[in-house]
């Protein structure tokens, strides 16, 4: 019974290891699995193999993996929907949705991973306390874009943005010298 629902998690691992989007996410899932393994290993009696899994599989290669992965750029988008009317939120959502499918052909154009995170947080909060690439604060009244000011990213993110977002709303483009505008609800 026991070795039933370890084969079984370290199936759902293997999985979960493929089919994630997120590396991260991917190199965590392969380390549960490798330390499963490892404990399988112990189960059938074989100590040596066991450890060898453990410090190997489990501790090493993980530990290359995040280091190759630090190396890899993170592209961390915060968007924040300004609108507590359904109806508006309804039609936001598909601006929404067009807005993200710009920002990911943008983010593999420059070989970047898209991190959006949705957020209610104030402009404030989000600048103060977390490392951020874009602000992103949607309204009715337009698409506020805020960036860091000596970010080539961002740069390139706003002529992106120019030429393929095609939406019948007013972008505003701002970097950390502007006084945002915003009127946050």
């Amino acid at each position: 019974m026991i070795f039933d629902i370890f084969y079984i998690t370290l199936i759902v691992f293997a999985i979960l290891a493929i089919q994630t989007g997120v590396l991260r996410n991917a190199v965590i899932y392969l380390a549960v699995f490798s330390l499963l393994c490892s404990v399988v290993y112990l189960f059938h009696g074989a100590p040596d193999v066991a450890i060898a899994e453990a410090v190997i599989g489990c501790t090493l290669s993980t530990i290359l993996y995040l280091v190759a992965l630090k190396k890899y750029r993170i592209f961390t988008v915060y968007y924040r929907c300004l609108s507590n009317d359904l109806d508006e939120i309804t039609k936001l959502k598909a601006e929404k949705n067009h807005m993200k499918s710009v920002l990911t052909k943008f983010a593999s154009s420059q070989e970047l991973q898209l991190d959006l995170i949705n957020t209610t947080s104030s402009f404030k909060q989000i600048a103060n306390s977390v490392s951020y690439d874009v602000i992103i604060f949607h309204s009715n009244r337009g698409i506020w874009l805020h960036g860091l000011k000596n970010s080539y990213q961002y740069d390139e993110l706003t002529h992106h943005f120019k030429d393929k977002l095609d939406l019948p709303i007013h972008t505003h483009y701002m970097n950390e010298d502007d006084i945002i505008s915003v009127n946050e609800e």
